[in-house]
């Protein structure tokens, strides 16, 4: 962060509530301003809910900041990326609306990073439940069904591929129809949804595709390896998904992200699948641009 935050984000990661209070009330601005500098933390209420375990005195020091006022928004989808849910329940408990204020949601992102509790507490509060992914990861069919029009096309409502990362997807890549159908299958593969992945497959979903939307960007298959879902595994591969694909980032194979997970009867499970693998089974690699 910008040198004039650097004393209270040292109270922070010291978990010292006093020095951190001391801080802001002698200058609102640190609640108030913006950081500047590129890949850290945009503000000290951010730093402050991305620390875990949760700061001591976390509600109190929330409260502060709005009191300052700081703006929380931004603070509640970061609370959620981190699975945070003591600020998730204070920032709501101030107002924040449960929806953020764009499309990507703080439940988006908490099932972006995969945190349950963060889901089932947001979603309990009701968070809207609006696009494709969402539907996919929490296994809601009649919703993934209705983003299917009369013709079998992807309507509107579906929604377009995003992710955490802001509007660095190309335009033509967030809209694309079945870039936006193959991103639900991996929410639904990750979180363990049979059906869901079913029926997205019934509507054109590519069982080895790698599409947009990911930062450790890999198939059905990887995703379900990392979260430990045996039986979306074992029916990935009865369905045809292929063991032997590689990740676009570490260029790992899904037994490697399942060992990475430290799940080891699973990524021994797909180890052999991998070996066993006919050379005339593998699917051709799709990859988004």
């Amino acid at each position: 962060m910008d040198a004039k935050f650097l004393p209270a984000q040292a109270a922070i990661r010291a978990d010292q509530p006093e020095e951190l209070e001391q801080l802001i009330r002698a200058d609102s601005t640190l609640a108030t301003d913006r950081s500047l500098s590129a890949g850290d933390h945009p503000t000290l209420l951010c730093c402050l809910v991305l620390e875990m375990p949760a700061r001591r005195e976390l509600d109190r020091l929330i409260r502060l900041f709005s009191e300052q006022g700081a703006e929380l928004t931004e603070a509640l989808t970061a609370a959620a990326s981190i699975n945070n849910t003591t600020a998730i329940t204070t920032l709501l408990d101030l107002g924040v609306p449960i929806a953020g204020d764009r499309s990507w949601s703080p439940l988006d992102e908490a099932l972006y990073w995969g945190h349950a509790d963060s889901v089932e507490f947001l979603v309990k509060h009701g968070a809207p439940i609006d696009n494709i992914r969402k539907y996919a990861a929490l296994g809601h069919l009649d919703g993934i069904r209705r983003c299917f029009g009369d013709a079998g096309l992807i309507v509107e409502t579906a929604g377009e591929v995003d992710w955490p990362f802001g509007n660095s997807i190309e335009p033509t890549i967030r809209s694309d129809p079945q870039q936006i159908t193959n991103h639900a299958l991996i929410y639904a593969c990750a979180w363990g949804q049979l059906d869901s992945a079913n029926e997205l497959i019934t509507h054109g979903a590519e069982i080895n595709a790698i599409p947009a939307g990911f930062d450790f960007a890999g198939t059905p298959l990887h995703y379900a390896a990392l979260n430990n879902r045996r039986e979306m595994v074992e029916w990935l591969l009865s369905q045809g998904a292929d063991p032997t694909i590689r990740d676009t980032k570490v260029q790992n194979t899904p037994d490697g992200w399942a060992d990475y997970a430290r799940h080891r009867q699973l990524a021994q499970l797909l180890h052999t699948a991998r070996e066993t693998w006919p050379t005339s089974h593998r699917n051709e690699m799709k990859f988004a641009p």
